[in-house]
């Protein structure tokens, strides 16, 4: 039977049905399809992404802290006494060299005169006649010793000696400077003249010798007695002795010449070991020191400031201890403390935000001045100490010593960087990386970050501004 004969034998009641079935299954594939895409819809439509952008990224810590004065002067007298007058009382302003207090001077002018006294004798014009005598005669007994010298041994000999001395230090002045500097021209033609010069001064005081011996000890040393007459040559010790003299006279014309200089000038040689100078020194140590006694009985600012406390009352003893403290208030400053968890979020330069509690509408702006190394330790609890530079003054800010304060320092605060969300990130044994969403669907890309906070990362590679990322996708281990 074929196929057309069996359809033909199908009634009408049978076709039915069949045509029935295949609309059932027909709609059922269809509603396959459509779930699937559908299903796709949703999955695609549930995925969360963002977009990376350029932005500012702000890290900040709290601490607290309380109003203070940094540049605080403790003023004293250097000399005791009874207190004559207190210019001043806490709370008063003044300027610098203003007078605060004083005690009797009576005593420390006393001793100022008497070393004034001494001082002047020392350097007084009659001083100075007499050190001007010294070194005339200074120099006059070099001149004797040295002719005593010039006679003994002859003036040529006493003539050569000198100038191979003063060659000889020549020599050895330009040997030195060669020898630190191989190259020196100059040095080296004055080692060649020197050593020239030295061999013929040794010539010269050779023949000056045999004269002397020949013709000169005959002239000046032969003497006549009733017997005849001999030669009475001096002794090499006689010789020592009269150079002996010549040395001790001309260091003594040295020192006279440098006592009238310095009397002259007012300047005294550093290392000076002449006996009227180390006087003269002694005596201008205890004026400096009479002088500083006596100023010391009078106390004046040193510095523009409010007065926070004074010790000291007419009538009282004074002695060396500090009686009045002076505060510089043309900055405020504030003592800092933050938990010890802070202690990478502050450091010196940092700026800072400062509100007063009694200011609470009002933001003062500051950088943090120093940072203590060690936690402040406080009964069982530690903090992180330090100062914060406040740059308005006291004036401004217009509350006492110790007013109590909030701060929020700021660590960070970078512009116009690029930032991710911290649901991107995925930490990796490789570091950070994110999915990136491409026409092509996802990429795992690899990143570099900076700084974050509590819902940023700044992006330091890997990424560029308007990229888009996926959040909140897992990576299967």
């Amino acid at each position: 039977m074929n196929a057309k004969t069996w359809l033909s034998k199908i009634s009408k009641t049978a076709w039915a049905g069949i045509a029935l079935l295949i609309i059932v299954i027909a709609g059922a594939g269809g509603y396959s399809v459509y779930a699937a895409q559908t299903k796709a819809v949703e999955e695609e439509s549930s995925l969360q992404t963002a977009t990376v952008t350029r932005g500012e990224l702000t890290l900040s810590a709290s601490g607290t802290g309380v109003l203070s004065v940094e540049d605080a002067e403790e003023l004293a007298f250097t000399a005791g006494g009874s207190v004559l007058a207190v210019y001043i009382q806490p709370g008063d302003t003044v300027q610098a060299g203003d007078l605060l207090a004083e005690v009797d001077p009576t005593e420390a002018q006393a001793d100022y005169d008497t070393a004034k006294r001494a001082y002047m004798e020392l350097t007084s014009p009659a001083a100075i006649a007499s050190a001007l005598n010294a070194f005339a005669q200074a120099q006059k007994e070099y001149s004797d010793a040295r002719y005593i010298l010039e006679y003994l041994i002859s003036p040529d000999v006493l003539y050569w000696e000198e100038k191979i001395a003063e060659s000889q230090k020549t020599l050895e002045a330009a040997q030195t400077q060669l020898k630190a500097d191989p190259n020196n021209a100059q040095a080296k033609q004055q080692v060649e003249a020197s050593e020239a010069y030295l061999q013929g001064a040794a010539i010269d005081l050779n023949e000056a010798r045999n004269e002397y011996y020949n013709e000169y000890v005959f002239e000046n040393f032969t003497k006549r007695s009733e017997d005849g007459s001999y030669l009475a040559i001096p002794t090499e010790a006689d010789i020592q002795l009269a150079r002996l003299a010549i040395d001790d006279a001309q260091a003594a014309l040295a020192d006279a010449r440098v006592m009238y200089d310095a009397l002259t000038s007012g300047e005294i040689p550093k290392g000076t070991s002449i006996p009227g100078l180390l006087d003269i020194q002694a005596a201008k140590r205890a004026l400096d020191e009479a002088q500083a006694a006596l100023d010391g009985t009078k106390i004046f600012a040193p510095i523009n400031g409010m007065v926070i406390s004074v010790e000291i009352a007419i009538g009282d003893e004074a002695g060396t201890d500090t009686v009045i403290t002076l505060a510089d208030l043309s900055r405020a400053y504030l003592e800092l403390y933050m938990d010890e968890s802070d202690w990478n979020n502050v450091a010196a330069g940092y700026p800072a935000e400062v509100t007063f509690d009694a200011l609470p509408d009002s933001t003062f702006t500051g950088t943090i001045s120093s940072v203590d190394s060690e936690l402040y330790a406080s009964g069982n609890s530690t903090a992180v100490h330090g100062t914060v530079t406040i740059d308005a003054p006291i004036s401004e800010i217009n509350l006492p010593i110790g007013a109590s304060a909030s701060v929020e320092v700021i660590s960070l605060d970078a512009k116009n960087i690029l930032l991710v969300p911290l649901e991107a990130l995925h930490q990796t044994e490789n570091g950070y990386a994110v999915f990136l969403v491409t026409e092509n669907g996802f990429a795992f890309q690899y990143i570099e970050i900076g700084a974050q906070n509590e819902l940023y990362a700044e992006v330091k590679s890997g990424l560029n501004e308007g990229d888009t990322v996926a959040l909140g996708i897992g990576i299967e281990q």
